[in-house]
């Protein structure tokens, strides 16, 4: 059986693993420029953003769940040093991405998702669905951009929105409304270097 504490711990574990992430993709972002390779480095630093509405949308269902209000520091103990050693190539750094982003769609966020259902936490489950979708874009989209780089194509700057809401990410243009959590086009914001 499920107790709401196995709820409230998911919430927490996602708000490192979307922290660690974010940070994570500032660096790789920085990479990405000292290899030229600008629009990679433009979509580090865009979803490095949308890891961080996912850790503020968490830590919002964490406070209402537990009517308590938290830090971030008081849930993620970090040193930021650990992960320079962890930057690569652009390229390893790409595949990095696409197993961190797989791995929270397929498997943790649909476990935390189940949990929180079980629980009858809709706040937690709806938190999580939306991460866990923006999730799956970020993964695609980290694909993508590895194959262009692989193929040897030239990669093309284009303009990158991000949902302030949830973290979706979307090429060339907003879309009227959002298809992660419906919201409508005014919520996306151009992100550029």
């Amino acid at each position: 059986m499920i107790k709401i504490n196995t709820v409230i711990e998911n919430l927490k574990e996602a708000i490192v693993g979307e922290y660690t992430a974010q940070r994570k993709y500032l660096l790789f972002s920085e990479k990405a420029q000292k290899e030229n390779q600008l629009m990679i480095a433009n979509l580090f630093k865009t979803i490095s953003m949308a890891e961080s509405i996912h850790v503020k949308n968490h830590l919002r269902a964490l406070e209402k769940i537990t009517d308590k209000r938290y830090n971030v520091e008081e849930i993620v103990n970090f040193d930021d040093s650990i992960l320079l050693n962890i930057v690569n190539s652009t390229r390893n750094n790409l595949l990095d991405a696409i197993s961190g982003e797989t791995y929270e769609f397929k498997k943790m966020y649909k476990n935390y998702i189940k949990n929180a259902k079980k629980k009858e936490v809709f706040l937690a489950e709806f938190s999580f669905d939306l991460a866990r979708k923006a999730e799956k874009v970020h993964g695609e989209l980290f694909t993508n951009y590895l194959n262009l780089l692989d193929d040897g194509k030239i990669i093309d700057e284009i303009d990158i929105y991000l949902c302030k809401i949830c973290g979706n990410v979307e090429l060339n243009e907003a879309p009227l409304i959002c298809p992660n959590c419906d919201h409508d086009q005014q919520f996306f914001e151009e992100i550029s270097l």
